[in-house]
C-alpha cells in the first residue's frame, strides 16, 4: 500500500462536499456571511434554481481591498482568532471554509465596497484565482457564483429540477429572516420576485412566513417568554385551535441559529400536553438565547447541531412556559368559516398593492401563493363590490378587536361552568348531546364527555381487588428492567404485579373498575416503560374508553341532562386523549352566516 498526498484540488473538492451539497447550501453559507456584515438589507437571486447563478447582495461593511486575495484561502476567516473564540461565538460563521469550499466547485465572484472607499473585486474559478480589479456596488457586497459543480457533473445528477432547488433556496433565506425579523430580505428566481419581507416585528415576520404557504388566523398565534438566569425562551406559538399531523412547524433556534434537535422538539410537545389530539403537533418556532460559553456549535460544518452544558433546565423550562401559558380554547365553527370566507373574497376582489418597506425598495406585496408573484395593478381590476370601502375599514376594525377577544374566549368555559342553568335540546345523529346556555349553543360529543367523566370517577377510585387466578405474561427485556425498577408505579395505582420468571410476570390484583379488561391492561403493562403520570394517564384513558357511552347510543333525557351537568362542571371540557370535545355556536354568528344583521 502506496501512501501519498492528495492533490490540492482533489483534497479541496473532498472538504467542499462536506459544507456545499446543493445550491441551498452556498445561500446558506451566503447569507451568514452577508448577516455577520451587519446588513441591514439583503437581496438574493438565483438562476436556473442556483445551477447557472446565485447571487446575494448586502449592505454591510464589506470587505478591504487588502483581504479579498485572502477571501477563499482555507481556514481564512475575520471571526475567530484564538481558541477560546469558539466559545463565545456571536457570529453566524466561523470555520474559515464556507468561501473556500464555493470557489473548488463555481466560479465566485466578490466584490465589495469598503468605508467608502473605491470598490473592488476578485474572482476564483474552481480553485483558479485572478488578480484583484476595480469595480463593484458603492455600498455593501455583492457576491456571484456561477456554474455550480460545472466541473463534477457526478454531483449535478444529484440535484433535484431547478424549480425544487430554487424553493430550496428560497426556504433556506426564510429560515434565516425568521431570525433576524429587523433586517429585510427579498428572494428573486429566473429574475421574478418571489419573496419580499420588510424590517418588522419577531411575530409580525413569522406571521409573514408562514402565510406564504399556510392559511393561519394570526389572532390564534401566541407570543410566549420566559427568562432563566443565563438563558432566556421566546416562541410564537399556535393555540390549541390550530395544529398539523406532524413536526414540520415546530423550529427551533439557538442564538439565532436554526438547529435541529428532537429533545427541545420533544420539549414543545410535551408542554402541550393534552391540549391537542393524540398525533397533532403545534405550529412553534422557539428561539432560546443562552450564555455563549453553554453552547458549542462547532459539531458538524453545516452547523445544524449544538450541544447546549444546561439542556435539561432549558427543556424543562420550554415544558413550563408552554404548559402556562397556552390555554384551551372551545372550537367556534362560525369564526372559521367565517376566516376561510373572508380569505376568499380577499383573494377575488382585491388586487395587488404597491407597498414602499422599510429598505428602501418598493414592489408588489408577495402573494399567499409561493409560485409566481402578483401582478402589476391596474385599474380596471378595482374590487366590483360597491360597498368594498366600508367592509375594509370593518375588516380592519375587526383585525383590532382580534387579540382582545381570543382572550375573553379563552375564559369562555369558566364562565360557563359557574352557570348550571342550561336546557337540553336533545340529540343530533346519536352522536352529538345540543344544550343552550345564554346566547350560546354547545355540541358535545358524548362518547368523549363520558370517557372523560369516568376518567375522572377511575382516579378517585381505587378499590382493589385480588384475582383469584393470577394471570402470567410475558414482556420484552427493556419492559422486564423497567418493571423491576418503577414496581411501584403500578402498586400506586392499585395493580399488583409479580415476577415469576425470565421475563415472565404474574398480575395478582386490579381496581374493581379495571374487572373484565385484564387482557388490555396486561398488553398496555408489555408495551410501555414511561414515567409514572403516562403510565397513570394510559391506563384511566383505556378503562374509561371501555365504559363510555359510544357514539350511535341513543340517550334518554335524563341521562343526557345528567352528563351535561357533569360536563359543565369540568375545569377543562377535553377527553383523556386530549381532545376538545364541545363546540360553541354563538347566536350572533349564527345569524350573521344566514345574513340576519
Amino acid at each position: 500500500m502506496n501512501i501519498k498526498l492528495l492533490d490540492p484540488l482533489v483534497a479541496q473538492r473532498i472538504a467542499a462536499g462536506e459544507v456545499i451539497e446543493r445550491p441551498a447550501s452556498v445561500m446558506r453559507e451566503l447569507i451568514d456571511n452577508a448577516l455577520d456584515a451587519s446588513s441591514t438589507t439583503i437581496v438574493a437571486s438565483v438562476v436556473e434554481g442556483g445551477l447557472q447563478e446565485i447571487t446575494v447582495i448586502d449592505d454591510g461593511s464589506g470587505i478591504a481591498e487588502e483581504d479579498l486575495p485572502l477571501l477563499c484561502e482555507s481556514h481564512a476567516t475575520s471571526k475567530v482568532a484564538v481558541l477560546d473564540d469558539l466559545y463565545h461565538l456571536s457570529t453566524m460563521g466561523f470555520r474559515g471554509e464556507a468561501l473556500y469550499s464555493i470557489a473548488s466547485v463555481s466560479k465566485i465572484t466578490i466584490s465589495s465596497s469598503y468605508q467608502g472607499e473605491p470598490a473592488r473585486n476578485i474572482s476564483i474559478d474552481n480553485g483558479q484565482k485572478s488578480d484583484v480589479l476595480p469595480g463593484g456596488p458603492d455600498v455593501g457586497t455583492k457576491v456571484t457564483v456561477e456554474g455550480l459543480f460545472k466541473e463534477i457533473p457526478a454531483r449535478r445528477q444529484f440535484l433535484k429540477r431547478p424549480s425544487t432547488e430554487a424553493t430550496m433556496c428560497k426556504n433556506i433565506l426564510l429560515e434565516k429572516a425568521l431570525a433576524f425579523p429587523q433586517r429585510s430580505f427579498k428572494f428573486f428566481s429566473d429574475g421574478k420576485l418571489r419573496l419580499d419581507l420588510p424590517a418588522t416585528t419577531r411575530k409580525k415576520r413569522i406571521l409573514d412566513a408562514l402565510t406564504t404557504s399556510q392559511n393561519i388566523v394570526p389572532s390564534e398565534m401566541l407570543e410566549l417568554q420566559e427568562s432563566a438566569a443565563r438563558f432566556s425562551l421566546y416562541a410564537v406559538s399556535s393555540s390549541p385551535a390550530i395544529f398539523r399531523s406532524d413536526r414540520s412547524h415546530i423550529k427551533i433556534y439557538i442564538n439565532d441559529r436554526p438547529i435541529e434537535d428532537f429533545a427541545l422538539v420533544q420539549a414543545v410537545t410535551y408542554g402541550y400536553g393534552e391540549l391537542l389530539p393524540g398525533g397533532s403537533f403545534p405550529y412553534c418556532y422557539l428561539f432560546i438565547t443562552v450564555d455563549p460559553t453553554l453552547v458549542d456549535f462547532n459539531i458538524h460544518p453545516t452547523k445544524r447541531e449544538a450541544k447546549l452544558r444546561n439542556k435539561a433546565e432549558i427543556h424543562h423550562q420550554i415544558v413550563s412556559m408552554i404548559a402556562s401559558q397556552v390555554k384551551r380554547t372551545l372550537p367556534r365553527l362560525i369564526k372559521e368559516v367565517q376566516a376561510n370566507l373572508e380569505e376568499n373574497e380577499q383573494r377575488e376582489y382585491t388586487s395587488p398593492s404597491y407597498t414602499p418597506n422599510h429598505s428602501g425598495f418598493s414592489g408588489p406585496s408577495f402573494p399567499s401563493s409561493s409560485h409566481e408573484a402578483r401582478r402589476p395593478y391596474t385599474p380596471s381590476e378595482r374590487p366590483s363590490d360597491p360597498l368594498w370601502f366600508e367592509k375594509a375599514k370593518e375588516a380592519l376594525k375587526e383585525n383590532r378587536m382580534e387579540a382582545s377577544r381570543t382572550t375573553e374566549e379563552s375564559d369562555i368555559w369558566q364562565e360557563q361552568a359557574t352557570d348550571e342553568d342550561f336546557t337540553y335540546l336533545g340529540q343530533a345523529f346519536n352522536l352529538f348531546l345540543i344544550a343552550q346556555k345564554g346566547n350560546d349553543l354547545f355540541l358535545v360529543d358524548q362518547h368523549a364527555a363520558h370517557e372523560r367523566i369516568l376518567f375522572d370517577a377511575v382516579r378517585s377510585r381505587q378499590d382493589v381487588q385480588t384475582l383469584m387466578i393470577p394471570v402470567e405474561f410475558e414482556v420484552d427485556n427493556d419492559v422486564d428492567i423497567y418493571l423491576q425498577q418503577q414496581l411501584d408505579i403500578y402498586l400506586n395505582l392499585g395493580i399488583k404485579l409479580e415476577k415469576v420468571g425470565h421475563l415472565q410476570w404474574n398480575l395478582l390484583a386490579i381496581p374493581a373498575m379495571y374487572k373484565s379488561i385484564e387482557s388490555e391492561i396486561i398488553t398496555f403493562i408489555q408495551r410501555h416503560a414511561g414515567d409514572g403520570k403516562e403510565i397513570e394517564k394510559g391506563l384511566y384513558a383505556i378503562v374509561a374508553c371501555h365504559s363510555a357511552i359510544k357514539g350511535g347510543d341513543t340517550l334518554d333525557r335524563t341521562t343526557a341532562t345528567e352528563l351535561l351537568k357533569k360536563v359543565f362542571a369540568l375545569e377543562e371540557p377535553c377527553c383523556p386523549h386530549g381532545r376538545t370535545f364541545v363546540v360553541r355556536l354563538n347566536k350572533d354568528e349564527l345569524a350573521q352566516a344566514v345574513g340576519r344583521t
